[in-house]
């Protein structure tokens, strides 16, 4: 083996552990702790332990450490589906449906143990099987990542799901998305289909060992976990999505999914249109746009009725979320502020403030996809047109 593969796998070993390590304190001393940071633990605690391992076995393999290296591996993936799952779920409570999550690693070990009891490997074997993996040791590998990406584009449906259900429920989902786990998703994704290309240079001895490919893949996981971590430990509980009870001021767990048919509502055609003049017309009497804060139960408050049915009839007669319907408001208020000769000489970030927009990088993304110009562009875009007008 080629020395500075060596010594790169030593490092990159002794920094992710170190690394991941230091994430793990951080997650394991954080207050109010719930299942999810649990669940990070667990992941977290499984990838450094991967690294320590990988160091146990550069000092020579063994029986040992090349078995407890192997049954834990898979054990991390369904660890981590159990954190994303948890994190997208309205209850935020582990459920049945998700049993399997651990089939492969299951599976896998099954195999393993079977294996090794049935066969009698010497040290030259065990070499073998951890650089040039025979057949079926291929197979189970190449399944593994097959198991993967199915599992993270399932992940990349949730995350659709709950992006629905924020907008149905928050006019501004600044604080409570999930960006930052989507785009792990995605950077997985590309990781694991990295790995099927290398799976595909071993096959064709473009690569003659999986050590000549195991170093990028180790600092890989190293970056992910750290981001991962990084995230999950800020993670703060997200509010639970609600239908309000305005008769007994309580709340009720429900939300609407993508597609949702409302099939238990009563709400009539005729119900609908009413709710979405009432809805209209409050809109633009009360100016409750201009509330950065303003959530779907505070309007169900107003006209005593239930979120459901709030979301209801926007999403069937609007044909948008609370969110959408909401943040037009928002933006035709500010383009007239933008316009306003008496409001010139304020910033267009005061200007997006008062218009209820609660960050900068929000009010320039929402107006763009509303009007195809920032609000800048809008504003001089304007100024430009009158000064043509007044010349002419």
């Amino acid at each position: 083996m080629k020395y500075y593969i060596i010594v790169l796998m030593i490092v990159v070993n002794i920094v992710g552990a170190s690394v991941l390590c230091i994430m793990l304190l951080f997650v394991i001393t954080k207050k109010g702790k719930n299942t999810n940071d649990y669940w990070l633990i667990a992941v977290i605690g499984l990838l450094a332990s991967y690294f320590v391992i990988d160091l146990w076995i550069r000092q020579g393999l063994t029986h040992t450490n090349l078995i407890i290296r192997s049954l834990l591996t898979p054990y991390l993936f369904a660890s981590f589906l159990t954190y994303a799952a948890l994190l997208l779920d309205e209850g935020h409570q582990l459920r049945k449906e998700w049993w399997w999550f651990g089939l492969y690693a299951v599976i896998w070990n099954i195999f393993l143990l079977t294996d090794f009891c049935l066969s009698d490997y010497t040290l030259v074997d065990l070499n073998e099987i951890y650089n040039t993996p025979p057949v079926p040791y291929k197979i189970f590998l190449l399944a593994h990542d097959v198991f993967n990406v199915g599992a993270l584009f399932w992940l990349l449906s949730k995350t659709k799901a709950y992006d629905h259900t924020l907008k149905n429920n928050y006019s501004d989902i600044a604080q409570v998305n999930l960006l930052w786990l989507k785009n792990f998703i995605w950077i997985y994704l590309i990781l694991k289909f990295t790995a099927f290309i290398a799976w595909g240079a071993l096959s064709l001895e473009i690569a003659t060992s999986i050590e000549d490919i195991r170093p990028i893949f180790n600092v890989w996981f190293v970056i992910l976990m750290v981001y991962l971590s990084y995230h999950g430990i800020r993670q703060y509980a997200v509010a639970e999505f609600f239908d309000y009870d305005p008769v007994n001021r309580s709340v009720v767990l429900k939300s609407d999914k993508p597609g949702q048919k409302y099939q238990s509502s009563t709400l009539s055609d005729e119900d609908l249109n009413q709710l979405q003049t009432q809805i209209n017309r409050l809109f633009e009497d009360e100016s409750l746009h201009l509330n950065a804060e303003l959530k779907v139960h505070h309007l169900a408050e107003k006209l005593e009725v239930t979120t459901h049915k709030i979301s209801q009839t926007l999403n069937s007669k609007a044909g948008i979320t609370f969110y959408d319907y909401v943040n037009q408001y928002r933006v035709e208020h500010f383009k007239k502020l933008l316009t306003d000769p008496k409001k010139q000489n304020f910033t267009i970030l005061g200007l997006g403030f008062d218009s209820g927009f609660n960050s900068k990088a929000s009010m320039n993304r929402i107006f763009k996809q509303l009007t195809g110009l920032t609000p800048k562009e809008y504003k001089s875009q304007f100024s430009a047109s009158k000064e043509k007008a007044t010349k002419g």
